[in-house]
């Protein structure tokens, strides 16, 4: 009797350890280019539960703090789409330039900057009373994606035409330094061989980039704005998401099928999580347990257990799914 009631409780602290380590059902937005909508993706159903329709080849989708609002990007009509994220409706439509790739939002929230790799541009949009672009900056070659300084006071822009990246002055609104990355050689298709996810650490001094087909990223000091480090990853090196506490970067490489797992401190690779085939873009959840990556070879949407270290499943999306972004 005693050894089969110590036998429940080991099982029972297994399940509940188990369970404790992984998050719970997460929504997820996923901007699916090849069907012009934004799929509403309930990971604990394991299904998709809604599809807003927007514009056209909607690429990356990131939300507010707040979580009220969304803002997809569409490199087939060069625009930003804002979603009304209670409603599940489009609240506004913003022209920006050719081939809106990325976009990325003040810390302030008053200016979204739209990432446009068609016109080696970012189109500036005054978020305040009715949104519209007010000026465009000029970049390097392809510009994917971008993120701010924690003050707001720069805006890195990975160009992945030319492996570089501009740092925008904000309030000059004009690029004030060209930072040089690692150059690698892309596969005939592919017009960006080189800088491509970039993110910000959480304490704002770091800033970490992917570096394509150079199969590496590197991390730029931001006091200094120079390279630090560059470490090599898997081949093709392309989204880029950083743990909410700092200790980790997380990096799918796309002709590898996996994604990468950097300790922060050791700069270092210390796992290798193999996914579905040709993962894209991938989001964390705040608690750091799970990541969620677009694989658009595969068609799905791939949640990754971040603590075991393993591909948890794999959602059925359809089309060609490209940018996710973590909900609730």
């Amino acid at each position: 009797m005693k050894s089969q009631l110590l036998l429940e409780v080991f099982i029972a602290g297994v399940l509940l350890l188990g369970f404790s380590l992984i998050s719970e059902g997460a929504t997820v937005y996923v901007a699916n280019q090849g069907i012009d909508k934004v799929q509403v993706v309930d990971t604990e159903a394991k299904k998709v539960v809604k599809e807003i329709e927007v514009t056209k080849t909607p690429h990356n989708v990131l939300f507010s703090p707040d979580k009220k609002w969304a803002f997809v990007a569409s490199v087939g009509s060069g625009d930003v789409t804002i979603l009304d994220v209670e409603k599940g409706e489009i609240a506004a439509k913003v022209p920006t330039d050719k081939r809106a790739h990325g976009v990325a939002l003040s810390p302030d929230g008053k200016e979204l900057y739209s990432i446009n790799v068609g016109a080696d541009n970012v189109s500036v949009v005054n978020l305040v009373v009715v949104p519209k672009v007010v000026t465009n900056i000029g970049v390097g070659k392809a510009p994917a994606v971008a993120v701010f300084s924690k003050d707001g006071k720069k805006l890195y822009v990975s160009n992945g035409g030319d492996n570089t990246i501009s740092v925008i002055d904000t309030k000059k609104r004009q690029v004030v330094k060209t930072i040089s990355l690692p150059k690698g050689k892309a596969e005939k298709h592919e017009h960006t061989v080189g800088a491509m996810g970039i993110e910000r650490s959480p304490d704002g001094k770091q800033i970490y980039i992917s570096n394509g087909f150079a199969n590496s990223i590197s991390i730029i000091d931001v006091a200094k704005d120079r390279v630090v480090k560059t470490l090599q990853t898997g081949k093709e090196a392309h989204g880029l998401v950083v743990s909410p506490d700092g200790k980790f970067v997380y990096v799918t490489n796309r002709l590898d099928h996996n994604v990468s797992v950097i300790d922060t401190k050791e700069r270092k690779v210390v796992h290798t999580i193999p996914v579905a085939q040709r993962p894209d873009i991938i989001d964390i959840s705040p608690d750091g347990k799970t990541a969620f990556a677009t694989s658009r070879e595969d068609k799905v949407l791939v949640v990754i257990d971040l603590v075991n270290h393993k591909q948890l499943d794999s959602i059925p999306l359809a089309g060609d799914p490209h940018g996710v972004a973590f909900l609730k």
